[in-house]
Order: C-alpha cells, then structure tokens, then sequence
C-alpha cells in the first residue's frame, strides 16, 4: 500500500514537471512569429554586432532611417529581439520609396533634344551672319532728313531691329545720265541680310546700268527703238536683285530680306520689289496709287508659279498663307532653304514723271499690315499743307506713331521721297 502511494506521488510530479515545460514551450511558439522577420532566411548578425557592445539595443545601420517619416520601424529596432532580424524589411521599404520617388521622377523628365548640326558655310564666315552680335547695337528708333528724302523707323517690341534701308542720290553715271536709288528693307531670320542688302544692292544696280550703258555706246549697230531704253533699265535692276541674292547665299548665311525700290534716272520713275514692302505714289489731288504687289503665298499667281516648281501654299490655323509651312512672303533675299520656290526676281513697274507726281511713301509691311495706302498719303499731304515741305521727317514719324497706335508689334520703316526735285 505504501508502495503504491509513492509510486502514485511520483508519477504526479513527473507529470507536473512535463506539463510546467509543454505550457512554457508553448507560450515561446506562439510569441515567436510576432517577433520574427516577415521572410523565413536566418538572420546572421552584422560583423559590427561583434564589436558592439552588449548593452546597444538599435541596430546602427537603423540610424541611416529617416527621422519622422519611419518613427515604427525605430520602435521595433529597440524591441528585445535582435535589431538585426528586422532592419532588412525596414530598409527594404525605405529602398523601395526611394526606387518609387526615382520611376516619377523618371516619368515627368522632358524627352532630350535633338540638336541639329551647325550650317556649312564660307571659311571664316558667321553662320548666324556678321552683324548677329550688333543686332542689340542697332538704334530702337532712327530719323534721317536727308536730301530731298525723309526716314523715320522704330524697332517692334517682338525681337531685335531687322528693318534698314539705302540711298543713293545725285549719281552721274557715264552718258551723263542722272540718276538717285531709294530703299527700304525688311529683314527676318537676323540682321545678316538686311544688311548685307542694303550695302550691296544700291551698288549692284547703279554698276549694272553703267554696264548696259557702256555696252550700247560702244555698239556699232544702229540706234535701237525708243523703247529700248526702258527694257534695259528694267533688265539692269532685275539683274542686279539676282546678283545680290546670289552674292549673299554664297557666304552660306541664314535669313532673308524684302526690299522696295526706286531708281530716278532721266526723268523716269522705276520701282522695283521681292516680299511685301510697298512703294506708293501720292498725286497733288491726294490720290494714292499703289506702284508694287505684295508678294505673299496668298496670291494666286504666286501660288501657281510654286506650285509648278515642284512646292506648295498652305494657309495654317491663324489664316496666314506659307510656302512649305513656313514663309509667308514669296519673294525674298536670301532664304536658301526655300529655294527655288522663294525668288528674288523683282517685279518692275516703269512710270513718267510729271508735275501731278509729288512723292512716294516707301515703307515695310510694319506700316501697310496697319495703314493703308491712302490713309499715308493723306498724312503726307496734310503735313505740306501745314506749310511742312514733303520731305519733313515729321510725317514719316507720324506714321509710325499711327502703325504703333493701332497694334503694329512689328519693326516700321517709313520713306518719303520728294520727286518734284525731279522736274526742275
């Protein structure tokens, strides 16, 4: 009986003892997967971890998380467990982030630009064209009064002065003919034509008449017709606007320029005109008459002459017709790009000058795209009739605060030529 009591004793306790270590064993299991890493690999400590001391509870790689923005993850690095189990998850999210931030940033950035190559041109020549450092040099507003001329012109407020203009006055050439050259000039693309227009094409038409001149006094055949002398007058001008465009695209300089011209020689008015620079004609009865057309992508004729050498005229959204969707004007200096459908071929017109003839207004489409042909006449006439000769600055400076007064945003050039001169 005593036997059996113990034996009974025994098996309690050693039962006591097992249950005491199932239930201890248990609560381990089942706090252990709260405190372990997300991923199942052993984590192996940091060789740091065996120069630190015992007694740091966070991780030193959890330093590099950033303060107030992860403020979890720091409370689990100094939780009892190892801090290194858990600092691979948090700097996995922390890399994460920053993989994100770099994709959006990657997402917005703006495609790259293709730069295309530099122009060929001349050795020793600017591309952009001599006078493309001296475009800010160039005077907002210019006033010339000249002999039997007057100039006014004021830069516009989109882009640098691109507007010039040329005079040559009281020439001799041989025969004994007298003649005077009168231009305005349109610039765009830069200043490199304009300029280069200016300076040349005087010259090329007063070298191509001395020219045509010499060659028929030195001819043997019999005297040509009367109206000979008209033909090679205009063949002279016509020759001499090629000439320059082609002296220009040799320097393989960019832009262009439209001109209007006149040429006085021997009593004889020829005006002459590439682009949409307008000379017109003020009578002493104050009639305007309109001595150029314009030459813009819009006229029919100019369209079919495109059309047939192998371009086209489109007009674009703002209703302005362009040759290739890109020039507005169809006759031009310079624009190597555009040829042949851009030509510098002048239309010349031949008129006798008589005492009804007063002056001519010369100017850039500055002008015309806001005043029209009468309305400058009108203001010419009325400043000689406030005892102001017709060559008085004063006009052409009124027309130009009229152009600007009304919108123009452009560069404006106003001429005024004097031509009763012309018949004393």
């Amino acid at each position: 009986m005593l036997h059996g009591v113990r034996f009974l004793l025994s098996a309690a306790a050693a039962f006591a003892r097992l249950a005491h270590a199932i239930v201890s064993t248990g609560w381990a299991l089942f706090f252990m997967p709260l405190c372990s890493p997300t991923s199942t690999t052993t984590a192996v400590p940091a060789p740091w971890q065996h120069l630190q001391p015992a007694r740091s509870k966070v991780h030193p790689a959890a330093l590099a998380v950033d303060d107030g923005k992860d403020q979890l993850a720091l409370q689990a690095v100094s939780s009892p467990p190892p801090a290194a189990v858990v600092v691979v998850p948090v700097l996995k999210q922390h890399g994460d982030r920053a993989a994100e931030k770099t994709a959006k940033a990657a997402r917005g950035k703006p495609p790259r630009l293709s730069i295309p190559p530099p122009v060929a041109c001349a050795p020793g020549v600017d591309p952009f064209g001599a006078a493309a450092d001296r475009e800010t040099d160039v005077a907002t507003e210019v006033e010339v009064q000249g002999e039997g001329f007057c100039l006014a012109s004021r830069r516009g407020v989109r882009h640098a002065m691109e507007d010039g203009y040329g005079v040559i006055t009281d020439h001799t050439i041989e025969g004994g003919s007298q003649l005077a050259f009168y231009g305005v000039y349109d610039g765009h693309g830069g200043r490199a034509a304009v300029d280069f227009v200016a300076d040349k094409l005087g010259k090329n038409v007063v070298a191509a008449l001395a020219a045509a001149t010499t060659s028929g006094l030195s001819s043997s055949s019999p005297p040509p017709p009367p109206t000979s002398d008209e033909d090679e007058v205009v063949a002279a001008i016509r020759a001499a606007y090629l000439t320059t465009d082609s002296e220009f695209l040799s320097q393989g300089v960019r832009g262009g320029a439209c001109a209007a011209t006149a040429l006085v020689k021997d009593g004889d008015l020829y005006v002459a005109n590439v682009g949409d620079c307008r000379a017109v004609l003020g009578s002493r009865g104050g009639a305007a008459t309109a001595l150029t057309s314009d030459h813009t992508a819009g006229r029919e004729d100019e369209r079919r002459r495109i059309e047939s050498s192998g371009g086209y005229v489109s007009c674009g959204s703002s209703g302005v017709w362009r040759v290739q969707d890109c020039l507005a004007v169809s006759r031009a200096f310079g624009d190597a790009s555009m040829k042949p459908w851009v030509t510098s071929e002048p239309e010349v017109s031949r008129r006798r000058l008589t005492p009804d003839c007063r002056f001519l207004v010369v100017a850039s489409d500055g002008l015309w795209n806001k005043v029209s042909c009468q309305e400058a006449v009108d203001a010419v006439s009325a400043a000689a009739a406030a005892a102001a000769p017709s060559s008085s600055v004063g006009s052409c400076k009124e027309l130009v605060a009229l152009a600007r007064s009304r919108g123009s945003r452009d560069d404006i050039t106003v001429m005024v030529v004097d031509l009763q001169r012309f018949l004393q």
